[in-house]
């Protein structure tokens, strides 16, 4: 069963996986450190 999204009106949040920053509306798929954005906004699977 999957679970529902806990807050589907908030906007996507990413996280740099170099620096750690958090954004929630990102121009591409790169940080501004260069670092790779990751979409932690949806659950993972455990």
């Amino acid at each position: 069963m999957r679970e529902k999204d806990p807050a589907p009106d908030q906007a996507p949040l990413y996280e740099c996986l170099d620096c750690g920053e958090r954004v929630e509306d990102p121009d591409g798929r790169l940080c501004t450190c260069g670092g790779y954005l990751q979409n932690i906004s949806v659950p993972r699977p455990q």
